[in-house]
């Protein structure tokens, strides 16, 4: 006779499946890739780093035993070749961000690069042109639309409580003396631009973002080198006047000679203000302003150091859910295209 021990077998054991993780590989080991973007996707739950990329096969060789990542190359060709990634970090002096995001893209692999994205306008066009072509997506790095505060401040201002905005101000201004940068920042072969290329089109982007991309009808910029003897500009002035009115006027320095940096915001409208660097909101009733309580918000480092964690998580989100990402190549253009126009202005 026979007997069936099936039904006293020991079970397979239970097994929960895995969550899918987005395989990254990075291109461009310095600062930027070292304190942020390998830390941020190492603790983001969906992603992994499978491979680092650097022309210096020593720098990657160290930074990927540093973070513990198994694969490091100098040759990104052969690194997406290899380790076929799902999504490409570019994290590189700025001369080479058109090839090495066209050959990610083209490789099947979603990108997130590092600001400003493209050489040139023309460049940061075509990038855009590839990302529709191969269906991949292209994510800038502009971490500022990430920051908690301005996540608030565009809230506000969707729902109106400053009424009809008619005047914008802002400016980056930094300290002589602790101005320091890459050796490429500085040469007008490899970076495409000075401190308007820098820190203005990231405010010029921030700008544009919180009040949903207006049309710039009227432009006038002046740029010099004052103090710094660069080959490119270290200050720079811009006047924009976009649809419906609203100016905005821009301040960005890399070399003023003051105690501290200097940073602000100002939003100016017919029912209210509202600055950040710190976040306020303050409200017009009747002939009376009032200050709006201020949200509990982490300090400036911190709010910095976390719009880069949650720039890290949204990319990662949006190559798992297949969704355009918020600063995607094509809403990063026109920043870039106000910026092309102000330098028009400049040489004028």
């Amino acid at each position: 006779m026979s007997i069936d021990r099936t039904e006293n077998a020991p079970k397979e054991p239970f097994h929960i499946a895995a969550e899918p993780k987005v395989r990254v590989a990075v291109i461009g080991a310095g600062g930027i890739s070292q304190v942020s973007h390998i830390p941020n996707l190492i603790s983001e739950p969906g992603a992994e780093v499978v491979g680092v990329c650097d022309m210096d096969i020593g720098r990657a060789a160290s930074v990927a035993q540093r973070f513990e990542v198994r694969s490091w190359f100098d040759d990104p060709e052969q690194m997406l070749k290899e380790l076929q990634p799902d999504g490409v970090v570019v994290a590189t002096p700025t001369i080479s961000h058109s090839a090495l995001c066209r050959l990610a893209l083209e490789s099947g692999a979603d990108v997130l690069v590092e600001k400003p994205f493209a050489f040139d306008l023309e460049d940061a066009r075509r990038l855009t042109a590839i990302a529709e072509r191969t269906d991949r997506l292209l994510m800038v790095g502009m971490n500022h639309r990430f920051r908690e505060d301005t996540t608030r401040l565009k809230k506000a201002l969707e729902q109106g409580l400053l009424g009809e905005l008619f005047m914008v101000r802002s400016g980056w201004l930094k300290r002589l003396g602790v101005w320091g940068r890459p050796y490429w920042f500085t040469d007008p072969k490899l970076a495409g631009g000075g401190v308007l290329f820098d820190l203005g089109l990231q405010m010029i982007d921030l700008i544009m973002f919180l009040l949903d991309f207006p049309a710039a009808v009227e432009l006038n910029c002046g740029i010099g080198n004052h103090v710094l003897g660069l080959e490119v500009e270290d200050t720079a002035s811009a006047f924009i006047r976009f649809e419906d009115d609203l100016t905005f006027l821009l301040s960005v320095s890399w070399a003023i000679c003051h105690v501290q940096d200097i940073a602000y915001t100002y939003f100016d409208g017919s029912q209210g203000g509202a600055s950040l660097n710190p976040l306020r909101i303050s409200r017009r009733l009747r002939d009376r302003v009032i200050e709006d309580p201020a949200p509990r918000l982490f300090d400036e480092v911190e709010l910095h150091r976390r719009s880069y964690r949650a720039e890290i998580a949204h990319f990662i989100s949006c190559v798992l859910s297949r969704t355009e990402p918020l600063s995607s190549g094509r809403n990063a253009l026109p920043a870039m295209e106000v910026v092309a126009k102000l330098y028009d202005a400049a040489e004028r």
